[in-house]
């Protein structure tokens, strides 16, 4: 490992960086994710400090084949430059794999007289106007996570006390805004995976307030909606047109948000119009994990029978240990269908089915059809 020579010595007025100029740094880059062009803010403030340089932040290094993600100021580089240096010239780049957290310039670990022979410099450096390169890398579970990096080209002043001390007060916060970035990235994807889930199974998921407001909504919540004249938002609350129908989602939400034991899902069936199957309404309490945030909400997850594609019975058959007869009756009762109903569509007679409904009831361990549905609605949803 090269030795980093000790630059924390340098007088004072090198290294003066105002309270202001600290303060709005460090909130360009925390708001840098979120702009069109990642991070732009903070690299023009950090070039503007450091002039003449450009600025790099990264977040995976590129390597042969792929370009890695980096952003910079002061330069424009086409994808094809960044494959080009990625696919030619990475695997020849000397600052790379830096220890975690430290400062180190590409004059601490060659000479530039020595530099100025290698192939990575004429070949890449000296073209592009690159002369003198420092930053640092910031490594999660033993990757590199975030780097920074100065660049300045021929001519230019040495990067000297100022320019590092700037980089270490920045450090800490590097550091604070890979794991922020690991968790967001990390919530993404569990988001993105729900999402996909649910839509995949025809699931609308909505998050609800104790007065009905709609906080947050997937796709296909939306487009049940839409297609739905039984159910609408109405000034940004969920209604449900039948009025008892609407009395038993503002009862079952009241009761979820106000008693922490209810651990039952409610299920509402909301009826359509003749000839349709009914919504179904599934209302569970959402466990509160910001302490910062008192409001309580409850999860509605809103089903379609007539969406859904996917044969249920295997799922039903293994939940309650059903025979198939007696799987397809409960998920024919869940889809709103009746007894009579199932036992004309199968051939059998109403007391055929009767029976397969009652041996349904003693391994589901309930003693009334709405019970059964309930049971069976949470058995194929997950909920």
């Amino acid at each position: 490992m090269p030795h980093v020579p000790d630059h924390t010595q340098a007088p004072a007025g090198e290294r003066a960086l105002s309270l202001g100029q600290y303060a709005s740094l460090v909130a360009a880059l925390y708001r840098g994710r979120f702009q069109a062009e990642p991070w732009q803010d903070f690299l023009s403030e950090l070039r503007a400090l450091c002039q003449p340089c450009l600025t790099v932040i990264g977040l995976r290094l590129p390597t042969p084949g792929d370009a890695g993600i980096a952003y910079v100021g002061g330069a424009n580089y086409s994808p094809q430059d960044l494959m080009n240096f990625a696919n030619n010239y990475s695997a020849l780049a000397p600052l790379v794999d830096l220890p975690d957290g430290d400062t180190v310039a590409l004059d601490d670990l060659i000479p530039r007289s020595q530099l100025r022979r290698t192939v990575y410099y004429n070949a890449f450096m000296k073209p592009f106007d690159q002369e003198q390169i420092v930053g640092f890398d910031i490594q999660r579970s033993g990757q590199v996570a975030l780097f920074v990096r100065l660049i300045r080209g021929h001519g230019a002043p040495d990067f000297g006390a100022r320019e590092r001390d700037i980089l270490e007060l920045l450090k800490p916060q590097f550091r604070e805004l890979a794991v922020w970035l690991e968790n967001g990235r990390s919530l993404a994807r569990e988001h993105t995976l729900h999402e996909q889930a649910f839509t995949s199974l025809a699931l609308g998921t909505v998050m609800l307030d104790a007065g009905l407001r709609i906080v947050h909504m997937n796709s296909v919540a939306e487009q049940l909606l839409k297609d739905n004249t039984s159910i609408a938002r109405v000034a940004g609350k969920l209604r449900v047109m039948h009025h008892r129908e609407h009395q038993q989602l503002q009862q079952a939400v009241a009761q979820l948000l106000t008693d922490s034991t209810q651990a039952v899902p409610h299920v509402i069936p909301v009826e359509r119009e003749t000839g349709r199957s009914p919504l179904f309404l599934t209302l569970r309490r959402l466990a509160q994990e910001d302490s910062l945030d008192d409001i309580q909400h409850a999860a509605l997850y809103m089903t379609d029978p007539e969406l859904r594609q996917i044969d249920q019975t295997p799922l039903v058959m293994d939940a309650f240990g059903l025979t198939p007869q007696e799987a397809r009756l409960v998920i024919a009762l869940a889809n709103g269908g009746t007894l009579e109903g199932f036992a004309s569509d199968t051939g059998i007679s109403k007391n055929t089915a009767r029976t397969h409904l009652y041996a349904s009831f003693r391994k589901v361990g309930v003693t009334q059809q709405s019970s059964l549905v309930s049971h069976v609605i949470r058995a194929i949803y997950g909920l």
